[in-house]
């Protein structure tokens, strides 16, 4: 155990810019980098934890991680992207049994309880207050873990919020890159 933590907010590695929703995939040279760089970047550190949006690009990302460290992937629906300023009238949110479906697929810490559930987000078209209040509890509840190493594994206004809300710095991402908060 560590007297502090250490946490890793990583943006998903890089998708295909025209497609952001839920089932969107990694573009190639994100599933050659997820592989390659995270694998490498992480390899060496003691990962204690891995949360992950329900998104596939951010599993994706994140799953190699978690087979080779043996370490589940808690899925938090407060990680989910919030996609606004899109035409998102057109796109159709999964239900429970296709994200279940896609869930699946990976390692994934069934007995995690969810600061916002498979229930919390039913629609792409989130008001803000929304958004901020499943993040912003998110937060609260990574604050509680201070005694572990912790991945983080989501997208960009989601990591650009929780490091402002965690570090009081303004820092974007870019996809696959990972900020580090000791």
């Amino acid at each position: 155990m560590y007297d502090i933590m250490v946490l890793y907010i990583l943006r998903h590695e890089k998708r295909d810019l025209d497609k952001y929703d839920f089932f969107s995939p990694l573009n190639m040279i994100g599933k050659h980098y997820s592989k390659i760089f995270q694998y490498s970047k992480f390899n060496d550190i003691d990962i204690e934890e891995i949360y992950s949006s329900p998104y596939k690009r951010a599993l994706d990302t994140v799953s190699i991680i978690s087979i080779s460290k043996k370490v589940p992937i808690k899925i938090d629906w407060a990680l989910t992207e919030r996609i606004y300023g899109k035409n998102i009238s057109n796109i159709k949110w999964p239900n429970i049994s296709e994200q279940e479906d896609l869930h699946s697929l990976y390692e994934i810490d069934n007995n995690y309880t969810p600061t916002a559930d498979i229930n919390y987000i039913n629609s792409y078209d989130e008001s803000l207050d929304r958004y901020i209040t499943r993040v912003d509890t998110f937060s609260q509840f990574i604050e509680t873990q201070k005694h572990k190493n912790i991945l983080i594994v989501t997208h960009q206004c989601v990591t650009d919020r929780l490091i402002k809300n965690l570090t009081g710095k303004d820092i974007s991402l870019n996809m696959g890159e990972c900020y580090e908060i000791a």
